[in-house]
């Protein structure tokens, strides 16, 4: 058996070490900025934390929801992951969603897949919320623990 050897033209393998050299280059701006972004954010945590809490307004739902958003469960996974009723789960993604906490990471025939946003990681919303309703972060209620009451009639 005769090996083959493939030559590649010496211009595209440097063209293409190029490329990559620049895309790499790209990248480590792109981590820059979003290092910086953060340091700016958490330089003033305590005013964003107040815009958290105005968010939650003391729902427990809402906090439960929101952990529970992970990337991986659909809307109605949601629900039952929770034992919610799915129209309140809907309502809460929205609602979040708007806020510009999650986003919609993936649609199919099953339903939306919601994701944190980077803005969790930088704020440290998911502890915050963990703390605050003693809470799992996956949004059950850690053992022998009640999670805090809503201050408005927390139904499902």
């Amino acid at each position: 058996m005769a090996s083959k050897h493939v030559s590649r033209d010496p211009a595209l393998v440097d063209r293409d070490q190029q490329i990559l050299s620049r895309l790499a280059r790209i990248e480590h701006k792109v981590d820059s900025i979003d290092q910086t972004n953060a340091f700016a954010l958490r330089a003033d945590e305590t005013k964003h934390q107040a815009s958290v809490k105005a968010i939650f307004g003391g729902s427990v739902r809402r906090a439960q929801v929101y952990l529970a958003a992970d990337g991986t469960r659909t809307v109605q996974e949601i629900a039952t992951f929770l034992n919610m009723v799915r129209p309140n789960v809907s309502r809460e993604l929205s609602e979040l969603t708007r806020e510009g906490l999650l986003e919609i990471t993936e649609s199919s025939a099953d339903g939306d897949v919601y994701s944190k946003k980077a803005v969790d990681r930088t704020l440290r919303i998911t502890s915050f919320l963990c703390k605050e309703y003693s809470l799992d972060k996956s949004g059950r209620a850690l053992k022998g623990k009640v999670a805090k009451k809503s201050r408005r009639k927390n139904k499902a």
